[in-house]
C-alpha cells in the first residue's frame, strides 16, 4: 500500500494504528494494520518505504489524518540459544503521530 492508498484507508477508519518498525542499520519501515494484518507502505517505485527518523515518518505522514502511532522495537536476543521467549510480540511504544513544533 502506497501513501495515498494509506490516507485513503485512514480516512476510512480502516487503519486501526501506524507502526515505526525499527530496522537493523537505524532506520524504519511504516506499516498500516488494517483488517489484524501488518501492510507494508510502499514508495512510488513499490519498494517498502524505509525513513531515517521518526521525524522523517511524521513527514511522510503529514497529509494523513491523525491514528495511533507506535514504534516497535524487535528484540535483539529472542533467536539466541537458550533465551526463554517472555514476550509474544515485539516491544512498543505510544508516540505522537505530530511533533510539538
Amino acid at each position: 500500500m502506497d501513501l495515498d492508498k494509506l490516507s485513503k484507508h485512514v480516512k476510512a477508519g480502516e487503519i486501526t494504528e501506524i507502526n515505526l518498525m525499527s530496522i537493523e542499520g537505524g532506520s524504519y519501515a511504516i506499516h498500516a494494520l488494517m483488517d489484524g494484518k501488518s501492510n507494508a507502505i510502499t514508495s512510488p517505485d513499490g519498494k517498502v518505504l524505509h525513513v531515517a527518523s521518526v521525524d522523517e515518518a511524521r513527514k511522510c505522514l503529514s497529509s494523513t489524518e491523525e491514528v495511533k502511532l507506535f514504534i516497535v522495537h524487535p528484540v535483539v536476543y529472542d533467536e539466541m540459544v537458550g533465551q526463554p521467549h517472555t514476550t509474544p510480540e515485539a516491544p512498543r511504544q505510544p508516540i505522537p503521530f505530530r511533533s510539538g513544533n
